[in-house]
This record gives C-alpha cells, structure tokens and sequence, in this order.
C-alpha cells in the first residue's frame, strides 16, 4: 500500500468530508469522488465528451477558467480582478511561480450570477501542454472541498518530490476522472499500442497532453497491460550507500537500465501481472536494444521470466508481447500477455 493511503492528512480529509476511514484513504476519497461527479452530471446529456462533462462540473462547483498564455495575459487578468475588490489576486503573478501550473481562488465581490470560484490555468510554455489535467486537478480540490478548507488557495504544484499529500491525492483524482472513457465506450484497438492511446486521447481528451494520457488510459485499458518507463538508475541500496560515502576517492555502484516507472492496468492488478519497479532490465529485452542501439522503436515476443531481481529470483513465464519506443532519455514499453 502507498504511504499516500496512509497519510495523516488525507485522514483529514476523510474525516472532514464525513467518510469511515478504512485502511486504504485513497481508496474512500476516490469512493466519494465518484458518487459526487455521479450526482454533478446526472442531468448532463453529452458524457461521451469528457472535455465537455469537465467544463459541465467545474460550473456546477461554481468555478469558472481563466487562461492565461503569456505574461501580458497574467497581467490583464489580474488587474481586472483587482479592480473588480478582487484582493485574493493581488499577488497573482508571484503565485503562479515557475513550478506553480493552476491556482483557484475565491472570490469576495461576485455579483449573483457571477460563480464564487475562478480557476486560472498558467499556460506559458511548456504548461500548455499540462491545461487539461491542471483543470481537473483544480476541479478535484472543489469536489474534495470541505467547510474547514473553503478560504484555501489551490495549487498545482509539478514538482514530485516532497510533493504535499493533498495536492498528491488531487493528480490521483484528475488522472482518475480525466481519462476514464465513458461507460458505454468501445475500445477501437484490439491490441494496445502508442498509436491506439494517442487516438483515444484525440477522440477523448485532445486538449490532454500525450504524456498524461499514455499513463491514464494505459490504467483503464480492458486489458491486463503495463506501461515501463525504463532509464539508467541505481538501485535502492547504492542509493543509500551514495548518498552516504561522501568521499571523492570512493568508487559509485554503477548504474543500470531499470524500469524506474511501473504503470498497470486496473484489470494488471487484479490478476497480479507485473513488473516490479526498479527491476534491472534484461540485455536480451528489446526494451534494452532500443535503448543501447538509440533505435525509434522495436517490438517483440518475449517470457518474463527473463526478468530477474537483485537475489537472483525470476518473474514466473508469461509470453508477453512487447512494444518499445525510445523517449528522450530513456524508453517507453507497452507490455501486454498473448494469448496461447
């Protein structure tokens, strides 16, 4: 189990939104999240849209976005508000510091019609290409909103280490609710491939970016599949011994291609068919040809059993199909089990 799950301030959250704690926090935040969304779009007709149903929830929160595609933009933005007795966006343009990609504040001098929340989306940049999910990360802290946080700010930090434990759990519920398909969706590709994902995000989602929609719809595949993310790493215990020997002269571990990122399938986890992180990859996978020969892509049959650990402990055979494509400092592999 994460320690997210565990987090003492997620058992706020739990608590202050009036949920039996169980062992798994995550787990009941995300419970509750689907009766809420369930209930927000219970009268909304078009949910094969999800960009639509996005846009739906925020304004039934009462929430509208505010985009924001350069400094002039920022700038603009912020001075209407402050002419408006806006003062929570005073500071604005220091807030939406360079690690900072979407802040919520609520306002004070709405008129009636006017909702009580603005949501500004920081799209300068390279952050554009983050809007859609920062949306729903933004919308996910409205619906986990509680009485006890209602005078908050809210923030989407990308940085993921150290990362709070709340704003954590508010990427676990965009990725949930961002990518998930329509209940009645028909998955086009029999088989799961780069191309098939980056469809679905067209058809779905195309405000997404490709990233963030590889690891979603990977999750919601009808399919036991993993997605690895492999690059050169260390293992845990050369970690410690490096961050330990603090001397010029002492030789570091080598490091090796691991598979640093592990992503399942809802469907992978169920039936345990995994990779565990960190694992070395094998020198015979072609996962590791794309990566030592610098080649675009390669796919191939493959058993995991030629997965090992560091005890010298194989994987159990599983003829696996294998599609690895090179990413800019490590590859990308989409592994899925054939049927025989």
């Amino acid at each position: 189990m994460s320690r997210l799950s565990q987090s003492p301030q997620l058992f706020t959250i739990v608590r202050d939104l009036g949920l039996k704690a169980s062992d798994n926090l995550v787990r009941d935040i995300l419970r509750f999240c689907d009766r809420r969304v369930a209930d927000l779009v219970a009268d909304f007709s078009d949910r094969r849209n999800p960009s639509a149903v996005l846009d739906w929830i925020a304004s039934k929160l009462g929430t509208r976005f505010e985009m924001v595609w350069n400094d002039s933009d920022l700038i603009n933005l912020q001075e209407k508000y402050v002419a408006l007795g806006e003062v929570g966006f005073i500071d604005l343009f220091n807030e939406l510091s360079d690690d900072v990609f979407g802040i919520t504040i609520r306002r004070h001098k709405q008129q009636p019609h006017e909702p009580p929340f603005v949501s500004v989306i920081d799209c300068r940049g390279t952050k554009g290409s983050r809007r859609y999910f920062t949306k729903w990360h933004e919308v996910a802290h409205l619906i986990t909103m509680t009485d006890q946080l209602r005078l908050e700010f809210r923030r989407t930090n990308c940085s993921t280490q150290n990362k709070d434990p709340e704003e954590a759990l508010m990427d676990v519920i965009a990725g949930q609710f961002g990518f998930r398909p329509p209940a009645d969706f028909q998955f086009h590709a029999e088989d799961i491939s780069f191309e098939a994902i980056d469809k679905l995000r067209q058809e779905l989602c195309p405000e997404a970016s490709r990233q963030a929609a590889l690891i979603s719809f990977v999750k919601f595949w009808p399919g036991p599949c993993m997605l690895i993310t492999a690059k050169m790493a260390l293992r845990k215990r050369d970690e410690v011994q490096c961050l330990q020997n603090k001397f010029d002269f002492a030789d570091g571990p080598a490091q090796h291609l691991r598979a640093v990122y592990v992503t399942q399938s809802d469907i992978a986890r169920e039936v345990d068919f995994t990779i565990f992180r960190n694992m070395r990859v094998p020198e015979s996978s072609v996962i590791h040809q794309v990566y030592s020969h610098d080649v675009p892509y390669l796919e191939a049959k493959e058993d995991l059993d030629i997965w090992e650990s560091s005890d010298g402990k194989a994987l159990k055979p599983c003829l696996v199909s294998v599609k690895a494509r090179r990413s800019w400092d490590g590859v990308e592999a989409l592994i899925t089990p054939v049927s025989t």
